[in-house]
């Protein structure tokens, strides 16, 4: 074996050994690894004790509107209300909604980004060609003679970093967290939208149901007038019951106006929330809509892990941990490995031979010495916004418990009051009638009639407004919880 070949033998060993310690030194992670914080929450959700033993049930609860059970699949819980018109609402809204299009905009960018990180795994490999003339005259020549030359040149040049601390490892996890995180944000829009159009969409049907008492008011106090004006034709009453007949009658249509004012209102929002500038809805009476069933007693607060806006602080959470491992990282030598490989010839026709060939290997190391303290400073922001999204954390999760919590208990509040305003409405109801009937025979004043009327119109009024508050408290619940509970929840 010749001394040229041993000597090649010797560099490659070389080449070997350092490419051997290089893969062992790159399984380093520098930085903190994620550990998910722990903030103390109650082991359950507290059901409040007002709710009874029978509440929820039809016949503890008489003309509430259809139930739905409590053991149904709760994925697209807007459909437990059994409204196809909503169904298409809520649709509509998740395809149109500009929200969502940002949202989905800004979960593209975000896998773009992590992709691009990613990329820095891998080396890189470019290709450079240049073909050059130069000419120089005998004033600039040695020899005294002038000139010219031909320059052509091909090649690859690669470059790789090596990964020795975990740096590019550790940009490539928090910019993938981020792009987790971006999911997580498209699904609490959808989330927050789907809740935004159920709620409006409710607040449309109670104006529906607002709107069929006051015409029923309207209708009733008409009807009072016309007795009040026989009466007074017969001398059976003064003038003061016409007067009072018209001004409760004027009294009711002005507020059915104010309501269907209202009403438009509410639809064109709905308009703009699903994308359909022109949507016109048919009336339909909210008392009867299914009931969102009662989530049973005791619901664990590990429920919150389904909700996206926790999962979403909690992956910008992990990339903040990240930075932390880059900035740290930051510190250490960087390594990298480049080379080229090619052609360069003065003579085109020798361009492609063999004497031609021009390559270069090389290993690099760039260690910061000075920086007047700019790492220090980058690893001290990194751990303050670390510190930073760990109290965003700890205060979406607590929010999180609390919207649940209370959204728990408007459910049971809202039908302990239905309970007591269905009894309302029946006894209001009665003595209208028997109101109406007396006055009509002469054995009260119009006063009693007047008296009776507003009880009954506000009664019906109140349980239209309870009732669209006790549908809206499930709504509140569904998106609290991030969507519902299962059914095998305890």
């Amino acid at each position: 074996m010749t001394l040229r070949k041993l000597n090649g033998l010797r560099s490659l060993r070389r080449l070997g050994v350092v490419f051997g310690s290089v893969a062992v030194l790159s399984g380093c992670l520098l930085g903190p690894d994620y550990e998910r914080p722990q903030v103390e929450l109650p082991e359950n959700y507290r059901t409040p004790s007002t709710l009874s033993a029978t509440a929820g049930t039809p016949s503890s609860n008489p003309g509430a509107g259809p139930f739905v059970p409590a053991n149904v699949s709760l994925t697209a819980w807007w459909t437990l209300f059994n409204d196809p018109v909503l169904n298409q609402l809520v649709e509509s809204a998740q395809k149109n909604n500009a929200d969502v299009q940002i949202a989905v905009a800004r979960l593209a960018q975000a896998q773009a980004l992590a992709r691009q990180a990613g990329a820095s795994l891998y080396p890189t490999l470019n290709m450079t060609a240049s073909g050059t003339r130069a000419s120089s005259g005998t004033s600039v020549s040695v020899s005294g003679v002038g000139f010219q030359a031909n320059t052509s040149q091909v090649g690859l040049v690669t470059s790789y970093e090596i990964d020795v601390w975990g740096r590019v490892r550790r940009n490539i996890e928090s910019a993938t967290a981020l792009a987790t995180a971006s999911q997580y944000e498209q699904d609490s829009v959808r989330l927050t939208l789907s809740a935004l159009v159920t709620n409006t969409y409710l607040r449309l049907r109670a104006l529906d149901a607002q709107t069929d008492v006051l015409t029923n008011s309207v209708k009733t106090r008409e009807n009072s007038l016309r007795v009040a004006q026989a009466k007074l034709d017969g001398g059976l009453v003064s003038p003061i019951d016409v007067s009072q007949a018209r001004a409760a009658k004027a009294a009711s249509e002005a507020s059915l106006s104010e309501v269907t004012r209202q009403r438009a209102i509410v639809q064109n929002q709905l308009g703009i929330l699903t994308g359909q500038l022109q949507l016109t809805l048919a009336p339909v009476d909210l008392r009867g809509l299914p009931i969102p069933p009662i989530p049973p007693a005791g619901l664990p607060s590990t429920l919150l892990e389904s909700r996206p806006d926790v999962n979403r602080v909690e992956q910008e959470l992990t990339a903040a941990n990240a930075r932390i491992g880059v900035a740290t990282a930051n510190f250490f030598p960087t390594l990298s490995l480049t080379g080229v490989f090619g052609a360069q010839s003065v003579d085109f026709s020798a361009f492609l031979s063999g004497q031609s060939a021009v390559w270069s290997a090389g290993l690099g190391l760039l260690q910061p010495i000075f920086t007047g303290g700019s790492l220090s400073a980058r690893l001290d922001f990194a751990k303050a916004q670390q510190q930073e999204v760990l109290g965003n954390y700890v205060k979406v999760v607590r929010n999180a418990f609390g919207e649940v919590g209370d959204a728990l208990v408007s459910v049971h509040q809202t039908l302990q009051t239905e309970l007591h305003l269905t009894e309302q409405v029946a006894a209001a109801t009665k003595a209208q009638e028997l109101a109406t009937v007396r006055y009509e025979a002469g054995y009260v004043d119009y006063l009693n009639v007047l008296e009776a009327q507003r009880v009954q119109n506000e009664a019906n009024l109140a349980f239209v407004l309870n009732r669209s508050l006790r549908l809206q408290a499930g709504v509140d619940l569904f998106k609290a919880l991030g969507g519902g509970w299962s059914k095998t929840t305890p």
